[in-house]
């Protein structure tokens, strides 16, 4: 069902889409392997996103609520003194709570699951997907309207610590997904330069191709000893054997 269809135009309508959708956290399901269909996710990968996504999008939308903030409006681009970064990060323990409830009864790998991508925007990626269902009726990524305050979704809890909150041993032998959507890259960012080393540590990411991707990454793993300015080097000549220019484009590792 297309959502704008079963809804009155106008002024009021992206009102009423709010509310339709917050009052009482009901959500749309979202066929997850249908939204990332070049991905072969697990059922573990599929049961991890489905928690995050009823726990993290009620939440977000409480607080939008509370502050009279229409994500589906064009003012959404400027959340200054809207007090959103405060008020959101206020929530990220009841986030965390209530993922901590939600995950006890499912077992170590879907909880695992949870807490790699809630470090690297699972949080952002499902309330993306949610705006996307609302506004299309179609399993579909918002790519616009949500982008400027995406980084409000980005819990800033440590990897440890999180590990703690949701029973999980950071050192698990489980893989960490990325998911494709058209020519973007989700669950490619971290919400902190320590968990950046962590995934250095589990063997997802090489330290010298992070620190060509992020200045501020490259100067912590060099500090912490993780990579030399020789490897970095050598890796770009690597990439590009004439003349070593630095082919890949800056980009941000973190939230």
């Amino acid at each position: 069902m297309n959502i704008s269809q079963t809804v009155p135009h106008g002024l009021d309508r992206t009102q009423q889409f709010h509310k339709l959708y917050s009052a009482n956290a009901i959500l749309p399901e979202i066929h997850w392997q249908t939204l990332f269909p070049n991905s072969k996710l697990k059922e573990e990968q599929l049961q991890a996103l489905d928690t995050l996504y009823q726990s993290a999008v009620p939440l977000a939308l409480q607080v939008f609520d509370s502050l009279k903030f229409d994500v589906f409006s064009p003012a959404a681009y400027q959340p200054q003194g809207l007090g959103l970064f405060d008020k959101l990060a206020q929530q990220e323990g009841k986030l965390i709570a209530a993922l901590q409830s939600e995950s006890e009864n499912l077992n170590e790998h879907i909880r695992h699951q949870i807490w790699s991508m809630l470090l690297r925007g699972g949080a952002v990626l499902v309330f993306k997907a949610w705006l996307g269902k609302v506004k299309t009726g179609k399993d579909a990524l918002d790519m616009t309207q949500f982008d400027e305050i995406s980084d409000l979704l980005f819990i800033k809890t440590a990897p440890k610590q999180l590990a703690q909150h949701l029973n999980v041993d950071p050192n698990a032998d489980f893989d960490h997904i990325f998911l494709m959507y058209g020519n973007e890259v989700f669950l490619d960012r971290f919400n902190s330069l320590e968990t950046a080393a962590l995934f250095v540590d589990l063997g997802v990411y090489d330290a010298a191709y992070l620190s060509l991707r992020d200045d501020r990454v490259e100067d912590y793993l060099k500090i912490k000893g993780y990579v030399t300015q020789e490897q970095i080097d050598d890796l770009k000549c690597a990439l590009n054997p004439l003349g070593c220019p630095d082919l890949m484009a800056k980009q941000d590792c973190l939230a």
